[in-house]
């Protein structure tokens, strides 16, 4: 009884098996052995048939394509409705097969026929689980009664379905609870460290990093993250430094002057007295060259 109790069922894989088993990456919390035996009882997983290790004695190490289960899961699919599909497929059809493009090596009447199954198999599952997820809404919602212990786990959940999905900050405003939202501030991954503010932390470049770092040629003796930053922040100055200086837009400004008569009168006055100095000057030139 004790070894029951510390023994894995039956089937299952034995740990440090390193084949392939399908869906066993996505099951989390158990051991191996648990976790294999689970996936293998599972409906709802898609996996063989047969074990790993199984007795080919049985069938005299023949297989029969398709299986008799294919051919009693399309000829059910028949019988519900489906007057198109039904076992065995005449060679020639030239309609649509859903699946058929992923079967290769088999006769068509097989293929088809495999390719069939597998799809009704798969339609099968997603039905059955999308009903059970109606189930488990109604069950919060109260329409319905819980028939065994999972249906009463599902309905006193926390989380209740469908679930919404909303962002963190709105959580609040959801749940009708008073919460203090800080200000979002703008990533600062999105600014270019060669325009950073020189008091920036971040106003560096990786190590690694192969292209052209500028005013870094002539920089040794230090790390990478010293050095690109010195580098960079020398940029950055001579940079806004031009920028104000060098680069900066010319305004030209155009005097206009208006030709008011007070200013006509005033030029008028600038050029009689011009004038009368320079008669002046000639008179007093001619006087002294005749008195020689």
């Amino acid at each position: 009884m004790a070894l029951d109790l510390v023994s894995i069922a039956q089937p299952h894989y034995i740990p440090g098996y390193t084949g392939h088993c399908p869906e066993y990456k996505y099951r989390i919390g158990d051991t191996y052995g648990s976790t294999t035996h689970k996936i293998l009882l599972d409906p709802s997983v898609q996996h063989s048939e047969r074990l790993v290790l199984s007795d080919r004695t049985a069938d005299d190490y023949q297989i029969f394509r398709p299986p008799q289960t294919d051919i009693d899961v399309v000829n059910a699919r028949f019988r519900n409705g489906d007057p198109v599909y039904k076992h065995p497929m005449m060679p020639g059809y030239e309609g649509f097969l859903p699946r058929l493009n992923a079967h290769f090596g088999q006769r068509y009447t097989v293929a088809a026929t495999e390719a069939l199954s597998e799809f009704e198999r798969t339609q099968l599952n997603q039905r059955a689980a999308r009903n059970q997820l109606e189930r488990v809404v109604d069950l919060q919602a109260g329409k319905g009664q819980p028939w065994d212990l999972a249906d009463r786990f599902s309905a006193t959940a926390e989380f209740k379905l469908p679930l919404v999905v909303v962002r963190p900050e709105c959580a609040g405003i959801l749940r009708d609870l008073p919460m203090d939202e800080p200000k979002l501030s703008p990533p600062s991954h999105s600014v270019s460290p060669y325009f950073m503010d020189n008091e920036d932390s971040e106003k560096y470049i990786k190590k690694g990093f192969t292209g052209h770092v500028p005013y870094g040629f002539q920089r040794f003796g230090e790390s990478s993250k010293r050095l690109t930053n010195s580098a960079l922040c020398d940029f950055s100055s001579n940079y806004r430094r031009r920028q104000s200086t060098e680069w900066a837009p010319v305004n030209v400004v155009k005097l206009v002057t208006m030709l008011t008569p007070y200013f006509l009168f005033d030029l008028f006055k600038i050029t009689i007295n011009i004038f009368l100095l320079l008669v002046t000057k000639i008179e007093l030139w001619f006087y002294s060259f005749v008195l020689k």
